[in-house]
């Protein structure tokens, strides 16, 4: 009975029982040890595959955000582009306008060129100026763009010291700056200035801060007004009704300075603006549109004004004034 496995089944008709030799009871031994090993190994592997699907999750949420992080930095690139794009178009439209203007006036090329203070060559054709001037332009506002943008230190001192927005309210441009035909005298002729049309009285305010340097009737501009700014900067004002400040008087920007009148010659009440650049004209327009939002883009509307030279000179003054 030793080597012997007696097993017993019951049921209603009584109990029968069978031997089952010891081999068979280590068969049976053997089949259920195999199956807990493959029980074991299968829930081994099962964890080892949530382990890698758990991986695999992982990385792909991370390549999901890196494919994000790209999506919006192409986004960026994109308007970037865009912003670039239309600053080209503006510019060449610009570039366009202005030798449509010189074309319309090729006789006084010269007299235009030596007033906004190229040098041109006499012996080129029209066309060949007019690209030479083009090409200049365009170097120059490639240039310009990729300008650092000034500090707010900087961009204080340039608005409080060179002539930038309106020096009054007025009512509309009656007359711009270029070739027109004078209202009076009925003959063509370079108005210097702009002609802003205004109720008589209209109080008229300093552009940026300076110094008087004349202020009494001068021929046909009437009552006359001449401010110095720095950087060699000046503003002039022409058919004034009276004067609010004196000559030698020191003004902030902003600081009432005269009233709209109509003498002189004059059709009526309007103030003529001028604004120099070391005793060249300037179109006025652009600076009065000039403020802090656009800072950066009067160098690209006036190329005649040496803007790197007044950005180390205003770098310098602030030097000085923080060492002190």
């Amino acid at each position: 009975m030793k080597n012997r496995l007696i097993i017993t089944i019951s049921d209603i008709n009584g109990s029968v029982q069978y031997n089952v030799h010891e081999i068979i009871k280590k068969v049976i031994a053997g089949v259920i040890l195999l199956l807990m090993i493959i029980a074991v190994s299968t829930y081994l592997y099962i964890n080892f595959l949530n382990n890698q699907v758990s991986k695999l999750n992982q990385q792909k949420v991370e390549f999901q955000n890196q494919i994000v992080t790209l999506k919006e930095t192409s986004a960026t690139y994109k308007q970037k582009n865009e912003v670039l794009s239309q600053e080209n178009r503006q510019l060449t439209h610009l570039i366009e306008e202005n030798s449509d203007k010189l074309a319309s006036v090729n006789e006084k090329l010269q007299e235009v060129e030596e007033m906004i203070g190229y040098g041109p060559d006499l012996n080129a054709s029209f066309q060949d100026r007019a690209e030479n001037a083009r090409e200049k332009v365009v170097q120059a506002l490639k240039e310009k763009v990729q300008e650092e943008q000034l500090t707010s230190i900087q961009k204080t001192l340039l608005l409080n010291s060179i002539p930038n927005g309106k020096p009054l309210e007025y009512s509309r441009i009656s007359s711009g700056y270029g070739y027109r035909t004078h209202p009076i005298t009925q003959k063509e002729s370079f108005h210097p200035a702009l002609d802003l049309t205004a109720k008589k009285g209209t109080p008229v305010y300093a552009p940026a801060s300076g110094v008087v340097v004349f202020a009494k009737r001068k021929g046909a501009y009437g009552k006359f007004l001449l401010l110095a700014h720095s950087f060699g900067f000046t503003t002039a004002y022409g058919h004034l009704r009276r004067f609010a400040v004196k000559s030698g008087d020191f003004v902030n920007k902003g600081d009432l300075i005269a009233y709209v009148g109509s003498t002189g010659r004059s059709t009526g009440p309007h103030l003529h603006y001028e604004i120099r650049y070391l005793d060249k004209w300037l179109n006025p327009k652009p600076f009065t549109q000039w403020n802090l939002e656009n800072i950066n883009d009067i160098s690209v509307k006036i190329t005649q004004v040496d803007w790197d030279s007044i950005l180390k000179q205003a770098q310098n003054i602030i030097t000085l004034t923080s060492e002190k």
